[in-house]
């Protein structure tokens, strides 16, 4: 960034037009608070690294420069999956200056090649370690009450941390009249997507004691299911290292995190006989490519069969 008389920094000359964009992302195309976000990180990088070569418009980068900022990023040791998200954003932003009008010349990102994912599987929990992390928080304590509320929603009903902390009372079905299946919470996703999902069993049971007993414990009369010790919602952040240190209480060595839980999950799931379009619809996945990963968690354990018992192995 180039400096003014006095030493104060010059205005990025790309920044107005990313604003105006992560301004449409929040309104008109209604994305999440966080989907923006990553959105403005990969979006403010990519304008320091054109910058950086000395480009001061948009309507000038070409595609070497967009090669140049993703090699630049892989050589900082981004993975591919940010890299695919690095590309997305830049991609959106020049479609958006193109229905602007304000980009005349070929969108530079399209001469870039696709990336393709990973392979890299999701990390699961074996069941016997989700029951111990589960099981974790005190059940005595409004605060554990709670945490064991969290753990179950995010295991048992394979929510996203933010759709967990974004849960209202108004969203729980816990008894459905005349039945004594499972209850359904109403979830919000990704893009403000709804979908009704699955929830009984000790999950269920965890939440209704948090709702009966610690809930009533916090002040105010907020209408959010978990609450922090003052009674707001429970953020993302917090929820985060409560995951983390009953984690570590639980004795469970390996990094985990709320969708450690939720990838363990859809393991289970499919695991125990579920199909790939039941499991698609319980976790809200748009895709169902997505889904797809979780039936290759037990590669090890197939490869171990085979060897046992294949006449030809």
């Amino acid at each position: 960034m180039s400096l003014r008389r006095g030493g104060q920094p010059e205005p990025s000359p790309l920044r107005p037009a990313l604003e105006e964009y992560l301004a449409y992302l929040a309104g008109a195309a209604g994305l999440s608070r966080n989907t923006v976000a990553a959105y403005r990180r990969d979006l403010k990088a990519a304008a320091a690294a054109l910058e950086a070569r000395g480009v001061r418009d948009w309507a000038r980068v070409r595609p070497q420069d967009v090669a140049e900022v993703q090699g630049a990023a892989r050589r900082r040791g981004a993975s591919p999956a940010s890299l695919a998200r690095g590309l997305s954003s830049l991609r959106g932003l020049f479609r958006y200056l193109r229905a602007e009008g304000r980009l005349t010349r070929r969108d530079p990102t399209q001469a870039a090649s696709p990336l393709r994912l990973w392979q890299r599987l999701p990390e699961v929990l074996a069941p016997q370690q989700a029951f111990a992390l589960l099981d974790a928080p005190p059940e005595a304590t409004p605060l554990g009450q709670r945490d064991r509320a969290l753990l179950a929603l995010l295991y048992g009903g394979g929510l996203r941390v933010s759709e967990a902390c974004g849960l209202r009372l108004e969203d729980l079905t816990l008894r459905l009249p005349g039945s004594d299946g499972p209850g359904l919470l109403r979830v919000r996703g990704k893009g403000g997507k709804e979908r009704l999902v699955p929830f009984g069993g000790g999950g269920r049971a965890r939440l209704e004691r948090w709702l009966e007993h610690g809930r009533r414990s916090r002040p105010g009369h907020a209408p959010w299911v978990l609450l922090s010790k003052s009674g707001r919602a429970l953020d993302r952040m917090r929820a985060f290292r409560i995951v983390q240190h009953w984690a570590r209480a639980a004795g469970l060595s390996q990094p985990i995190h709320p969708h450690t839980l939720r990838h363990s999950c859809a393991t289970h799931l499919l695991q125990g006989g579920g199909d790939l379009r039941s499991v698609q619809e319980f976790l809200g996945h748009a895709d169902l490519a997505t889904t797809e990963r979780y039936t290759h968690v037990d590669s090890d354990e197939l490869q171990a069969l085979h060897r046992l018992h294949h006449p030809r192995a």
